[in-house]
């Protein structure tokens, strides 16, 4: 077997369906290094993709004529080809014109860029499963309570990957979430550590601590921020907003080591890269924190601006720019803060090495800010949209700029081409939009789109249904879709019962982190109540029971899914016509009696 040439084998492997090729990889490590060759399984991507399925689907069957000099044999097995099952036939060899068309326009890939094909099969078509982490619990007067995150972040040091979240009570949380391809570890899933609740504060580290669990939750969720948490990875340092308060905590030891309060109650945070400044977006303006600098919220600064009118007027020159038209304008560099026309920022980009910052939120253009210049606006960018989640693509030439978020009721996709600013010292640029924008605003959802990323070569989203939907980085092309509230683990087949529904049931994914920048990298997902970890495999990594401990009986019932999925599904039909004659017998009540009495 070693001695066939590699030509032949991957010849075969056209005629193989990838999951025999993936056993096959396991007889020799010949067959396994032929087997990742990345053409054959790009080839695979490409045959199993909408675009090969549409090219197929129209392309004309004429049956070519049989020659009479074919033996009989070989004459059963040409019908046989001829009315094989569709679904099969999709993975014998194409070599029609319409494949190949469709080949040369599907290519995900930019030119230049390195794109591991195995893994992004993978990523395309293996099964996919949320584990869900182990949910923090407050005990307190022999009442167990679950304790829910208020934001999601992510720490990778010294190869492990560490969930970190604030928590409703005021406390940090810290999981261990192991590695994908490495064996299941008894810390993976679990709580590494927690601080003492109340660390976060409203009113800094040094004032009034809250009083109960009750306060502590008011104070956390009252913003309802999404990009809540910063992470920065080189200082091991963590940012929390809180309403108008920046914590920052040492994620060594769990405590605030500097604290600043802004104007304004902080509703978006930049991502956290050293040594470039921290963008912090408050509901009327946006800021630029420096961690190396004191008191970057200034807040003494702006005690007197409500109490300030503009009220003087020179005729001869026109209105004179005081402190209540900078606050409208945000064009005076002097105060060091740039203010917003309309409220509420809602994503902050940075596209490094570029100094270029893209602000995104309840208003129907994307701001565009030069670091350099701060805090003179320089451009913006028509939408028309509220956006609140935006990714970049890097080209071979220039990166591009994507958004998601809502327009009309609908979730709106749209994809903004950039140039690099050309500027002196002195000016800012004049715009730093591309080519033409291109938007999709019919078949992205139904629904307002919550979170985006860049996942391989492709791009995920979420939307207010709940459901997952990976594109092709043109927009449009739907690569697969998934539902979170559909999946169903061992845990949600122990609780569901006839008069229980899916635990699951109504969650959505109202943000998107992805583990690395592999093409099959795990992906984080925070619904605003619990953090789950989406992997492309056939069971959950780890699996806790409602205690937070393991459950054992969870574990061993994974085995049997099929035979409780049934039970599940039979349940869920007696629920159904039990809740539809409650219904009826609710509609009914006293219908007659009064007439018979």
């Amino acid at each position: 077997m070693d001695k066939l040439p590699a030509e032949l084998i991957l010849h075969i492997a056209h005629f193989l369906h990838a999951r025999d090729i993936v056993t096959l990889q396991l007889v020799t490590k010949h067959f396994f290094k032929t087997y990742r060759d990345n053409n054959l399984w790009k080839d695979l991507c490409l045959d199993e993709s909408s675009v090969s399925e549409a090219a197929r689907r129209f392309q004309p069957h004429d049956t070519p004529s049989i020659p009479r000099t074919q033996e009989p044999a070989a004459l059963d097995l040409r019908r046989a080809v001829d009315h094989i099952d569709p679904t099969l036939r999709n993975h014998l060899p194409k070599k029609d014109k319409p494949t190949r068309r469709a080949a040369s326009s599907w290519d995900p890939a930019y030119p230049g860029e390195k794109v591991d094909w195995y893994n992004e099969y993978i990523a395309r078509h293996a099964p996919l499963t949320i584990s869900w982490l182990q949910q923090p619990t407050n005990e307190s007067e022999r009442i167990i309570e679950n304790i829910e995150p208020r934001g999601l972040g992510l720490l990778q040091k010294d190869g492990e990957d560490i969930v970190i979240a604030p928590l409703d009570d005021g406390s940090v949380c810290l999981w261990n979430i192991g590695q994908d391809d490495a064996a299941l570890e008894d810390k993976d899933g679990r709580i590494m550590t927690r601080s003492r609740p109340g660390l976060l504060s409203v009113t800094g580290p040094g004032g009034t601590t809250w009083q109960g669990v009750e306060q502590s939750r008011a104070k956390m969720t009252s913003t309802g921020v999404v990009e809540c948490v910063s992470i920065d990875k080189m200082r091991n340092k963590a940012y929390f907003a809180v309403q108008s308060g920046l914590n920052e905590v040492d994620l060594s030891t769990l405590q605030i080591s500097a604290y600043d309060r802004y104007p304004f109650s902080i509703s978006v945070l930049s991502e956290a890269a050293h040594p470039l400044p921290l963008t912090v977006g408050t509901t009327l303006s946006l800021h630029m924190h420096d961690p190396r600098l004191g008191n970057n919220g200034r807040v003494s600064s702006y005690t007197y601006i409500s109490e300030r009118v503009d009220s003087s007027y020179d005729f001869a020159n026109g209105p004179t720019r005081n402190d209540f038209h900078r606050l409208g304008s945000g064009d005076d560099p002097q105060e060091g803060y740039a203010t917003l026309y309309h409220p509420a920022p809602l994503s902050i980009l940075h596209l490094n090495p570029s100094s270029t910052i893209y602000v995104a939120g309840r208003f129907p253009s994307i701001l565009t800010y030069d670091r350099r210049f701060f805090p003179k606006l320089t451009s913006t960018i028509y939408s028309g949209a509220r956006l609140c989640s935006m990714t970049s693509l890097t080209t071979a030439n220039n990166p591009t700029l994507v958004a998601a978020g809502e327009y009309k009721g609908k979730g709106s996709l749209e994809f903004y081409p950039t140039t690099p600013p050309t500027t002196s010292e002195s000016s800012p640029p004049a715009t730093v939009l591309g080519n033409e924008p291109k938007r999709n605003r019919t078949s992205a959802s139904s629904s307002k789109l919550l979170s985006l990323i860049s996942h391989g070569t492709r791009l995920l989203f979420s939307d207010g249904d709940g459901q997952l939907k990976w594109v092709e980085r043109d927009g449009s092309t739907l690569v697969r879709r998934w539902n979170i509230n559909t999946y169903t683990t061992a845990e949600c087949l122990r609780m569901s019962s006839v008069f229980h529904s899916n635990p699951n049931e109504g969650d959505v994914a109202r943000k998107l982190l992805p583990v690395s920048a592999k093409e099959r990298s795990e992906v984080l997902i925070w619904t605003g109540e619990k953090i789950g970890l989406l992997g492309f495999r056939q069971n959950p990594r780890f699996v806790f029971g409602a205690d937070g401990d393991d459950d054992k009986w969870i574990m061993e019932g994974l085995e049997g899914m099929a035979e409780r999925e049934r039970e599940r599904d039979y349940g869920r039909v007696v629920r159904e016509a039990l809740e539809r004659q409650a219904d009826e017998a609710r509609f009914m009540q006293g219908l007659g009696l009064r007439a018979s009495a």
